[in-house]
């Protein structure tokens, strides 16, 4: 038999609200605009509650349990790309060593074999999101009064400054010259090569993350300051269409990777001549960079526009291969004195210590040629 609502009652802001137990420890306030709504807004809730309760959840493996968790309360706070990540980091992490046992049976043993094993085989900021993930599931699952203790409390991940500090890939002055003049080569008639070849030379010389100039729109070109303006970018997500043929979609992101993220980037002659030869080129009136049918590139042309370039120009071993023009365009602001924290403003990173972190190589290079200019200073 159905347990009976509590009543229904009005506040003073005219909604009505209603509050309902969804689990031992657990109450919840609905509300709705008349007594219908809540009522059926809480019937919906106390049905979830049902299928859920503590009996059902101590039968649940950490694959379903966390499943549910990334569908039906991750997903909607959640940008498509970052739920992407989270449902990778379940699939290829947890599930594989984890996903098996019972949630109540989870120890802190088994998160930390778990964490170690990862850290064998991949990098320690692959590790670090599977240990926030289900950190984040279980301690929810705590505050729900679905689970009893968070087993990650036991759990130790090593300190980030013990982990062996990577050197970015970036172009030799020589492979730039090489690759710039493959990026701009034409045809005997004239035309382009490549169509995306000035799309190269725009984000070595402005530090833009890959999916940031697809995004970009004339209207945030500003010839005369010489200026771009980011506040957005593309990337490409998983299709969940199950009936459609691609695996995968490119989609705008109006809001960009980190709040400092949103940007004006000044403009060199070498940009502004990209952006005019992409003008002629793209023939696009709204955005910088499109398709010939006038839709958003994916950022996987991009890769596939580089990765020729580079078998042209005979240069191989390196990572991240348009990425690397970012990290080229850093380097070389570093190397030419410019401020740290303008280069960090430029890049749109949170804060100068990321910029640091990054390009602890080269700013260490800095230091040395600093110090050794001091030789003839008496």
């Amino acid at each position: 038999m159905a347990q009976k609502l509590p009543e229904i009652k009005q506040r003073k802001d005219g909604y009505f609200e209603v509050k309902i137990t969804v689990s031992p420890n657990v109450r919840k306030s609905v509300y709705g605009t008349t007594k219908a709504e809540v009522r059926k807004k809480a019937k919906e809730l106390r049905n979830e509650a049902i299928r859920f309760d503590i009996s059902n959840v101590k039968k649940m493996t950490v694959a379903s349990y966390m499943t549910h968790w990334l569908t039906e309360v991750k997903k909607p706070e959640l940008k498509p790309g970052s739920y992407d990540r989270v449902e990778q980091s379940l699939n290829y992490q947890i599930f594989p060593h984890i996903g098996h046992i019972q949630i109540n049976a989870l120890t802190s043993h088994d998160i930390q074999k778990m964490i170690n094993a990862i850290l064998e085989e991949r990098s320690y900021s692959t590790a670090k999101k599977a240990y926030n993930n289900i950190n984040a599931c279980m301690e929810l699952g705590v505050q729900r009064g679905e689970i009893l203790k968070n087993p990650v409390k036991g759990v130790k991940l090593p300190s980030s400054k013990t982990k062996e500090k990577k050197e970015v890939t970036a172009y030799s002055p020589e492979e730039i010259k090489a690759i710039t003049e493959e990026a701009c080569r034409t045809y005997s008639n004239g035309a382009p090569v490549y169509r995306y070849g000035y799309l190269i030379i725009l984000i070595l010389n402005t530090g833009m993350r890959e999916g940031e100039p697809l995004y970009l729109k004339w209207k945030d070109v500003d010839f005369q300051k010489r200026r771009i303006f980011i506040h957005g970018n593309v990337t490409e997500v998983k299709n969940r269409d199950k009936n459609a043929k691609c695996k995968y979609i490119a989609i705008e992101q109006e809001t960009p990777k980190t709040d400092k993220s949103n940007r004006y980037i000044p403009l060199n002659d070498n940009a502004v001549r990209a952006l005019e030869e992409l003008r002629s080129i793209i023939k696009d009136s709204d955005r910088v960079i499109a398709t010939k049918n006038h839709t958003i590139l994916s950022p996987r042309k991009v890769y596939r526009t580089m990765e020729n370039i580079l078998e042209r120009c005979n240069i191989t071993g390196k990572k991240n291969l348009v990425h690397a023009l970012r990290h080229t365009f850093a380097t070389s602001l570093i190397r030419n004195g410019v401020d740290i924290k303008a280069v960090s403003e430029i890049l749109g990173h949170e804060d100068v210590a990321t910029t640091l972190k990054i390009y602890h190589h080269t700013i260490d290079e800095q230091k040395q040629s600093a110090v050794m200019s001091l030789n003839n200073f008496y």
